[in-house]
C-alpha cells in the first residue's frame, strides 16, 4: 500500500505520519492543479489523503492504481464527489474528529465578541487603563441569551452543548431530521430559518458548503438578525457574504462576528473582513487542536489501512460509492 499525502507547509502533519508507512507528498499549485513532477512521485499510490487541497479529474486520471480518497477532516468540498464516484473511488471523511475543537473554538470566539477581549487588551497594551474600561459598557452576559445554531449536527450540538452550560436557549434550523437525543440534551428547539434569525442573540453557524448554503448568509439574511446580535461562522467560506457583514459590523447593525472561515483561504489582504468593526478573526483553526491532529493523521492512516490492508469496508463514505 503506499499514500499519496496532499498538503502544503504542515511538518505537524508529516512528524505524526507512522516509520513503517510507505508515502509520498505533493501539494497543488495556486490556480488548484497539479504539477507533471507531483503526478509522478503519486503515480503508483493506492490512496490520497488530502488536507483542503483539490482532488478532481487531473490527480484521478493521473493516479491509474487509485482505490481510495480520503479527507483529512470532515469537510469534504475540496473533492469532486462524481468524479471518484464515476471511477468507483469512495471517498471518505473523518466523521465527528474535530467536534470537541469546534465546540470549544465556537464559545471561545463568542465569548471574546461579549466582553470585548481583543478590543480591551489592544487598548491595554498602550496602557490605556481607562480606555479599556470604558469598553465594559458594551458588554454582555450569555446567560438567558438565545443561541441560534444554523445546521444542528455534530459540531452544532457541541457548541450548542457548551452554550446551554452558559445559561443560554437553544434555538436550531436544520433542513434534515436531527438527533431527537441531541435535541433533547440542551431543550433545543426547532424554528424556520428566518425566524431563527429574528430570535437569537448569537448565530452559529455550522452547516455544510453546498449548492444551497453558498451565499446563505447574504446582505437580506444578515439584516434580521437582531442589532445587538452576534455572528460565529465555524463552517466554510462562502456560506456568509463577506462584503455584506463588513457592511452590517461597520454600520451597527449587528454587534460583532467571530469569523474562523474565508471565501479564500489564505485570507486575501483586500478582504473586507480585515478592517471591519467588531470582528474577532481566526485562520481556519476551530478544527485544529493538538489533539484534533493526532486524530486526524491516525484516524485517515487506520480507515486507509481498513479497506486496502484488512479488506474491510472503509468508514464515512460520503459519495455513495459501495465497496
Amino acid at each position: 500500500m503506499k499514500v499519496c499525502f496532499i498538503w502544503k507547509n504542515r511538518p505537524d502533519y508529516e512528524q505524526r505520519i507512522p516509520g513503517d508507512l510507505d508515502w509520498v507528498l505533493i501539494g497543488s499549485e495556486p490556480d488548484g492543479r497539479y504539477s507533471a513532477a507531483h503526478l509522478a512521485q503519486a503515480k503508483d499510490c493506492d490512496a490520497v489523503i488530502a488536507a483542503h487541497e483539490p482532488v478532481g479529474p487531473q490527480l484521478l486520471d493521473a493516479l491509474p492504481t487509485l482505490r481510495i480518497v480520503q479527507r483529512m477532516g470532515v469537510g469534504y468540498n475540496t473533492v469532486d464527489l462524481a468524479a471518484c464516484a464515476q471511477r468507483g473511488l469512495p471517498v471518505c471523511n473523518l466523521g465527528d474528529v474535530n467536534k470537541d475543537a469546534l465546540g470549544e473554538h465556537g464559545m471561545a470566539l463568542l465569548l471574546a465578541l461579549t466582553r470585548r477581549l481583543v478590543e480591551g487588551q489592544e487598548r491595554l497594551r498602550g496602557a490605556d487603563w481607562a480606555g479599556s474600561r470604558a469598553l465594559l459598557d458594551g458588554t454582555c452576559e450569555l446567560k438567558g441569551r438565545t443561541l441560534g445554531v444554523l445546521g444542528f449536527g455534530k459540531a452544532g450540538y457541541e457548541f450548542a452543548k457548551r452554550a446551554r452550560a452558559f445559561g443560554m436557549r437553544i434555538v436550531y434550523h436544520n433542513r434534515s431530521p436531527v438527533d431527537a437525543r441531541h435535541a433533547e440534551a440542551v431543550e433545543a428547539e426547532a424554528r424556520t430559518f428566518e425566524a431563527l434569525l429574528r430570535a437569537a442573540d448569537a448565530v452559529a453557524v455550522t452547516v455544510s458548503l453546498n449548492r444551497t448554503t453558498m451565499g446563505l448568509l447574504d446582505a437580506r439574511a444578515l439584516a434580521l438578525m437582531k442589532p445587538g446580535a452576534y455572528l460565529i461562522d465555524l463552517a466554510r467560506g462562502g456560506i456568509v457574504d463577506e462584503a455584506a457583514l463588513a457592511d452590517a459590523l461597520n454600520a451597527g447593525r449587528i454587534a460583532g462576528a467571530g469569523m474562523d472561515v474565508f471565501s479564500v483561504e489564505p485570507i486575501r489582504p483586500d478582504n473586507p473582513l480585515l478592517n471591519a468593526k467588531h470582528a474577532v478573526l481566526t485562520a481556519h483553526a476551530a478544527g485544529t487542536t493538538k489533539e484534533c491532529t493526532d486524530r486526524e493523521v491516525a484516524w485517515s492512516i487506520q480507515n486507509v489501512r481498513r479497506y486496502l490492508e484488512l479488506g474491510q469496508p472503509p468508514k464515512w463514505i460520503v459519495n455513495g460509492v459501495k465497496v
